[in-house]
């Protein structure tokens, strides 16, 4: 019998169907931001900006 472990995913939102055990991926800051400390972000046709402060926080903006 062939199982995969891929997470189920809904039309609406792939986010949503984890199971408990399923850890979220990890990325560095740094390689999200570059050395422009920005990344922009498409989310549902909207478009939001991370930049990193210069305290070393995070900020997400629409």
């Amino acid at each position: 019998m062939n199982q995969t472990n891929a997470p189920a995913t809904t039309a609406t939102s792939p986010y949503t169907a984890q199971s408990a055990s399923t850890t979220p991926p990890e990325v560095s800051s740094m390689r999200l931001l570059g050395n422009q400390g920005l990344l922009r972000i498409e989310h549902k046709g909207a478009f939001y900006m991370l930049r990193a402060t210069s305290k070393g926080g995070l900020i997400l903006t629409k």
